[in-house]
């Protein structure tokens, strides 16, 4: 008789041992701890709740957003990255010059990114590189985005394999058995 559970079990360790092999760490992005995220929200809500009436309070108030922005992006909690991208969606606010289009792209990369969002985040890092095309760290975060993309597709594919291999396995012993 074959022992069918063991066989299921070896497929699944295999599987997530080639799943580990294509799972980076990223491209060394820095990280705001809860703390960050709750300082630069107060402080944000603080200048939002006065309207900018000169243009030294606007560049306040861009600094402010882009701090909140910058921070959400860089955080690991559950919908932080969203709201970073909403704070920078374009057309949402009217941006002054104390924050560079470019640096404003730039996070919400990072923001897609680590929401495992890795089209997004290659196609704002790619917008940021239209800014700048020098900047090195929308280049590293767009090759980082774009091998995501491509160890997804790989691990998709294996996981198709997997499941043909698995359902051949089945198939194969239902017919073993049918037969005796």
């Amino acid at each position: 008789a074959m022992d069918f559970n063991l066989s299921l079990d070896d497929i699944s360790k295999q599987f997530k041992d080639v799943t580990k092999l294509f799972t980076s760490s990223g491209p060394g992005l820095p990280v705001a701890d809860l703390d960050m995220v709750i300082e630069a929200d107060r402080m944000y809500a603080e200048v939002a709740s006065s309207p900018a009436s000169s243009a030294e309070e606007h560049a306040s108030h861009d600094a402010a957003r882009f701090r909140l922005a910058w921070a959400l992006a860089h955080s690991r909690r559950e919908g932080d990255a969203k709201r970073a991208v909403a704070l920078l969606q374009e057309g949402a606010y009217d941006w002054a010059d104390a924050v560079a289009a470019r640096d404003r792209r730039y996070i919400a990369a990072v923001a897609h990114y680590n929401d495992g969002d890795f089209l997004a985040a290659r196609a704002a890092a790619e917008e940021a590189l239209k800014f700048d095309a020098g900047c090195r760290q929308a280049e590293t975060l767009r090759a980082a985005a774009e091998d995501a993309i491509a160890r997804d597709g790989i691990i998709g594919i294996g996981a198709v394999g997997v499941g043909a291999a698995v359902l051949g396995g089945l198939v194969t012993a239902l017919a073993t058995t049918r037969r005796r």
